[in-house]
């Protein structure tokens, strides 16, 4: 929470000084120098265009990081209450078939302060031939190494957030064995359809190789961590469509 507040503070800041001020120093109305867009208006993608144009961030000659972003999530608590918030894209690189992601986000709002850590997830989505988004897979989700088949699983690309194991029971090893592998090959058309762990049908949750005895009630009561992993997903692969391979 702490850095959704200092990014929050900063863009209060610059709507009432850069967007309210008129240009100087060779500065213009939707350049990268202040996070305005062409009409003075601070907004998501102004913003986003910012933190890749203002510094080493984005891509490109003199860039040393990749390019980043925030982006909408609609987190879900408990008790089913709905937050729109916001998740950071921290990482973008575009290999040849597909682009690999790190995202960040917070998932369990049940917590103390004190503990209230944010998962970051590593995650390669597909560019399919068809160059639609609702074609896109999910070719590689971890919340450690970078365990893509293209890997040498040297890197600890993700990290998880909530506590282990969560407050109903389920630990995260049952998460990784058996509810993270059930979204690889899934592609956008099906993740766009269900936002909580009861949409999933069971018959499909326990379809492939070694599933037939998995059940989704191991993760009752672990609902925030489970459903905020659709959320999270649904967040990048909406994302995932404002890359140019998908823009017509």
């Amino acid at each position: 929470m702490k850095l959704l507040k200092v990014l929050l503070v900063v863009m209060l800041f610059f709507s009432m000084t850069a967007c309210s001020s008129e240009p100087t120093n060779g500065d213009v109305a939707g350049n990268t120098a202040t996070p305005c867009n062409a009409e003075g208006e601070i907004t998501l993608e102004s913003v986003n265009e910012f933190l890749n144009n203002s510094a080493g961030l984005g891509s490109g000659d003199g860039k040393i990081g990749n390019v980043v972003a925030v982006v909408p999530i609609d987190h879900i608590d408990g008790p089913r209450n709905e937050t729109e918030f916001y998740a950071f894209v921290n990482y973008k690189y575009k290999a040849r078939n597909y682009i690999k992601y790190q995202i960040t986000y917070l998932s369990c709002t049940c917590r103390s302060a004190n503990v209230n850590y944010w998962s970051t997830a590593y995650v390669e989505l597909t560019l399919p031939d068809s160059g639609e988004l609702a074609d896109a897979q999910i070719k590689t989700l971890s919340f450690d190494y970078d365990t893509g088949p293209e890997s040498d699983h040297r890197y600890l690309a993700g990290f998880w957030g909530d506590s282990n194991p969560t407050p109903a029971g389920a630990t995260y090893e049952q998460i990784k064995a058996q509810y993270i592998p059930f979204f690889i090959d899934k592609d956008y058309n099906y993740i766009s359809t269900i936002s909580v762990v009861d949409d999933i049908d069971s018959a499909l949750y326990a379809d492939g190789e070694d599933r037939s005895e998995l059940t989704l009630d191991t993760f009752t009561g672990s609902s925030v961590s489970t459903n905020n992993i659709i959320r999270m997903l649904n967040a990048i692969m909406e994302y995932h469509g404002t890359d140019e391979y998908f823009v017509k």
